[in-house]
């Protein structure tokens, strides 16, 4: 019986809108209801998270940066796998060899060794144009952008940040052109322990190989006393590979999965917008009500 239900956000849980459905908040209030445990298991920074799930109204524990760090509903961080500061060095390096924006994500929240000015050029040069590319939405308004804008660190250098104590749980960049992206990747793959992710072909992810979003569920698992076989895992893009390739209960791709996730799911669901997520709930919610229905008919309670 599933005990767990672990979701990524973008392209699964957050419609092409980048909002979570009446329906499928909904789904999660009742499915918790039932007594399931629901977690989000994302890429994205906790902050972008929560605001996400605050406008639908859903309360749960999140999995954030790939894998990087468990919070708990009140924004209790856990589990913490942030990068080696020499390793981060390595990886800037490279970057600015290949005139690649890092995209920093610290205990801090999202962080820049660019100026403010870059830091947004970057975004409504590359991301923007690579997020309507992938038929998703990051920043549902202009105003949600401007807050994630302004609530940037910004360090004079990659050294200045280094030096501090500030964990770095996660680099990041986009480029429109997929062929720089590659060479990228093909570099920075020459860096031992490292996880490397995508959620399209004209992005990366890198945390260390332990900031992973299937690590760390399995690890989420353990300290609820839940067995994978208990937990459903569902998702969409390569950054969900870790957490879909386990030996889980369930393991569930969205129609709008990247053929990868596809092809390693033992089940498929409708797209993201048409409320797979919560179409998946509601088969589990109606599970458990007959469950309950013959365990009182069985035991006379």
């Amino acid at each position: 019986m599933i005990r767990l239900f672990a979701s990524d956000m973008d392209g699964t849980l957050l419609n092409s809108s980048g909002f979570v459905s009446k329906y499928t908040a909904d789904m999660i209030h009742r499915l918790q209801r039932c007594g399931i445990e629901f977690i989000v298991n994302t890429g994205r920074e906790y902050q972008s998270a929560k605001d996400a799930l605050d406008a639908a109204g859903i309360s749960c524990d999140m999995i954030c940066y790939s894998g990087a760090c468990t919070y708990d509903r009140y924004g209790n961080p856990s589990n913490i796998a942030s990068l080696p500061k020499s390793i981060a060095k390595k990886i800037l390096e490279i970057f600015e060899r290949h005139g690649a924006f890092a995209d920093i994500s610290t205990e801090s929240g999202k962080t820049s060794i660019a100026d403010p000015e870059q830091f947004l050029r970057y975004y409504r040069e590359e991301v923007d144009p690579a997020l309507v590319k992938e038929q998703k939405v990051y920043f549902r308004t202009e105003k949600e952008f401007q807050k994630m804008a302004s609530a940037v660190q910004y360090f004079e250098n990659a050294d200045s940040l280094l030096e501090t104590p500030i964990p770095v749980y996660k680099i990041s960049t986009t480029f429109c052109n997929e062929e720089k992206t590659a060479r990228l990747r093909k570099e920075i793959e020459t860096i031992d322990g490292l996880h490397i992710a995508s959620t399209a072909p004209t992005n990366l992810e890198i945390t260390q190989e332990k900031a992973q979003k299937g690590y760390a569920l399995l690890r989420y698992a353990r300290q609820k006393s839940i067995d994978p076989s208990e937990i459903l895992a569902i998702g969409d893009s390569e950054n969900d590979y870790s957490m879909l390739s386990l030996n889980l209960g369930s393991t569930v791709a969205m129609a709008n999965a990247s053929p990868m996730i596809q092809q390693i799911c033992r089940a498929q669901t409708l797209s993201n917008d048409a409320d797979g997520v919560a179409v998946l709930m509601e088969g589990l919610v109606m599970e458990r009500c007959f469950y309950e229905m013959d365990r009182r008919y069985v035991f006379g309670i």
